[in-house]
């Protein structure tokens, strides 16, 4: 491993033991076996987070978010979720989303958020700020693909949009159907977020066509 790798992984590394610690959490870097909660097969995470004796994290770090083994991270997921009350987090130096968790518990949503986000996005709509409507739309969306993505016992609820996505279709968590149209809608939320000009008519579709979506991961939410 070269010393910039070597670099970024320790930064990642005291990222990750100071967020935690702050918190008031116990954190373990490189714990040994008989530091673990149970038995991972001789697996062992680059943390430990322990919430309490019976409630944590086990976390595994790594620089880049591109040419992950996806499934090996998915059976180790899979494992932690079999005891109640821990999770598998992967966190990579590319994270598009914070380190900390709010809560360990991952709560479905309830019909009042949803309907209280949406008649946010309807309101904007009305005024005509078909723009800022696009964008929350999008924020919703994301939200649903990360929070199926954890649901499912699949690490990538942390990593960059576009691999978020490509990883949920090479999953079998997307259609083709529905990974095409995410990837169309990225396209034009990019088009939106950093100031380039799209036709009304067009922006307008694309409300609607990602409405459609949102109201699809909806439904896909876990019990």
């Amino acid at each position: 491993m070269c010393s910039d790798s070597i670099s970024i992984n320790s930064a990642i590394a005291q990222k990750v033991a100071e967020c935690y610690r702050s918190q008031g959490y116990e954190v373990i870097h490189r714990p040994t076996s008989s530091q673990l909660p149970f038995d991972l097969d001789s697996y062992q995470p680059d943390f430990l987070v322990k919430i309490s004796e019976s409630q944590g994290f086990f976390i595994e770090l790594e620089d880049l978010a591109t040419n992950l083994s996806v499934d090996r991270y998915c059976g180790l997921a899979k494992v932690v979720a079999e005891h109640l009350g821990w999770r598998f987090l992967l966190i990579t130096g590319e994270d598009a989303t914070p380190i900390a968790e709010e809560d360990i518990a991952d709560h479905r949503l309830t019909r009042s958020q949803i309907l209280h986000r949406k008649e946010r996005i309807a309101k904007l709509i009305s005024i005509g700020e078909h723009e800022a409507a696009f964008l929350s739309l999008w924020i919703f969306a994301e939200i649903l693909m990360r929070r199926h993505a954890r649901q499912s016992l699949i690490p990538i609820d942390r990593l960059p949009t576009i691999l978020m996505i490509g990883h949920l279709y090479a999953q079998s968590e997307i259609s083709l159907d529905q990974f095409e149209r995410v990837i169309t809608l990225n396209e034009i939320r990019n088009r939106v977020a950093h100031g380039f000009p799209v036709k009304s008519i067009n922006l307008n579709q694309a409300i609607e066509n990602l409405l459609n979506l949102v109201d699809e991961f909806i439904a896909m939410e876990k019990n």
